[in-house]
């Protein structure tokens, strides 16, 4: 499958023409191959991108900030003008950024969309999440530099390249916004040699030529019209033109001669790690119990009702499935006495239906003493912090009591497996339409981490007492 060949334009510092470069990068590529698929899109909060590739006045519903939600990336692609394929802007991206869970996201997204050709991604000025998602998934980072500040933060995107072992080299500075009029004297005749060699005594590599500044190019996104025009159709009697040309012309033959290296590697890696987690995955339900854990009833994958609850004990290697009307059994003979009437059990069905749609519970057996031991059961919500909770006393079964109902301490002893624990807990969550989402692995994380919480909170709270 041929896959994304992605650009970055990135820099630190406002002002140095990212954007007009973005822009203007994807039209000349265009040009250069008719056939070739060019995309763009930006995290920066302005619509410049929607304003000069949009055909339809009727704006999408479809936005930049939903490339981190479920949504296909092919989904949320325009056609737009001069053949640019664009994903609308968003001025919320900051209300977004919840979604963003970590910097390889894009990456797994692109990899894992039909996108092809060449991507490109206008940045905001800042190093923010977005900014570090399209550094992370970028084969080339164009960085636009027009001074000597603009070159020192620099550091910055090479040092994050570095610190998630990716290599300085693919970043490439382009001198940008250049005043061809002012002169040096000394080897360094002008600001774009003046940059060239600050740029490479530094370690970086550079594109060759630059890009002018020029008074009639700022025009075409500053008009009475209010429109943004590119410069291959109202600036190709300008320098500019021929710069951008010859730029074009590079980036085309970097994207042939080394092609989708960074979206290829992601997918080889998201297929690995899959496999992986397929098979962690396959561990979790071949340990999960045969029965029901209350009365042994027979329970295959295809009988686990969405409102049967999924357990799982402290240690995480006893795990399966209780149906409702057992845990209920269970807890009213246990923990609920009082509610034991037929009137009043709609109470603690209601409770226990409040908990399982938006919670977890979570029961903890301390051993008092050779005889005695405390059980207590608490709600948590979706972060493992305690809404409510009840204690209870229960008594070790005599040996001729054994052949009764199961009862709690029987269901922690079947859980420990003959170890002998003085605190033992079991988490409890209702199963839900697909029963086996809490083992899929990112659910079974999230489990994990509740699980974790609660405990360490269990544990300081008895510390304290």
């Amino acid at each position: 499958m041929a896959r994304a060949y992605v650009i970055a334009i990135a820099s630190e510092k406002g002002g140095v023409g990212k954007t007009t470069l973005a822009t203007n990068l994807a039209i000349y590529l265009k040009g250069l191959s008719e056939d070739l698929p060019v995309t763009l899109f930006s995290f920066d909060n302005h619509f410049t991108v929607d304003q000069m590739f949009q055909l339809s006045k009727t704006k999408s519903s479809h936005h930049v900030g939903q490339l981190f939600s479920e949504m296909s990336a092919v989904d949320l692609l325009q056609d737009g003008q001069y053949g640019v394929n664009f994903i609308p802007s968003s001025r919320d991206l900051f209300a977004y950024q919840q979604q963003v869970r970590s910097i390889d996201q894009l990456a797994k997204v692109i990899s894992r969309s039909s996108l092809q050709g060449i991507v490109i991604i206008d940045t905001s000025p800042i190093l923010d999440i977005y900014t570090r998602n399209a550094l992370y998934a970028a084969d080339r980072v164009i960085v636009p530099i027009k001074d000597t500040p603009s070159l020192e933060n620099c550091r910055n995107l090479a040092n994050f390249l570095s610190e998630n072992n990716r290599s300085k080299s693919i970043l490439k500075l382009l001198p940008c916004l250049i005043d061809t009029r002012i002169h040096f004297d000394g080897p360094f005749r002008n600001s774009y040699q003046l940059l060239k060699a600050y740029a490479i005594n530094r370690g970086y590599r550079c594109f060759e030529g630059f890009i002018a500044k020029s008074p009639k190019v700022e025009s075409l996104a500053t008009n009475p019209a209010g429109k943004i025009y590119p410069v291959i159709t109202h600036g190709r009697n300008t320098e500019v033109h021929l710069q951008l040309t010859h730029l074009a012309r590079q980036v085309y033959l970097d994207y042939l001669e080394h092609g989708p290296v960074r979206i290829n590697e992601i997918a080889n890696n998201l297929y690995d790690q899959e496999e992986w987690f397929l098979k962690e995955y396959k561990a979790r339900v071949d340990k999960l119990q045969p029965h029901c854990l209350f009365c042994d009833a027979p329970i295959s994958i295809e009988d686990i009702g969405p409102q049967d609850y999924f357990l799982e004990n402290d240690t995480g290697n006893f795990s399966g499935f209780i149906e409702e009307e057992c845990l209920l059994t269970l807890l009213l003979q246990e923990c609920y006495p009082e509610l034991n009437g037929k009137g009043q059990q709609k109470l603690l069905l209601e409770i226990l239906g409040s908990t399982a749609k938006k919670s977890y519970l979570l029961l903890q057996k301390t051993v008092i003493d050779a005889e005695q031991n405390q059980v207590e059961i608490f709600r948590l919500d979706q972060q493992g912090d305690k809404i409510s909770g009840r204690s209870v006393i229960l008594k070790n079964r005599s040996r001729s009591q054994r052949q009764g109902k199961k009862n709690l301490l029987q269901l922690f002893n079947l859980a420990a497996n003959g170890e002998h624990e003085k605190r033992q807990q079991l988490l409890l969550q209702q199963s839900g339409d697909n029963p086996l989402q809490t083992l899929q692995h990112h659910n079974y994380l999230e489990w994990k981490t509740v699980f974790n919480r609660a405990q360490i909170d269990l544990q300081l709270e008895s510390n304290s007492e």
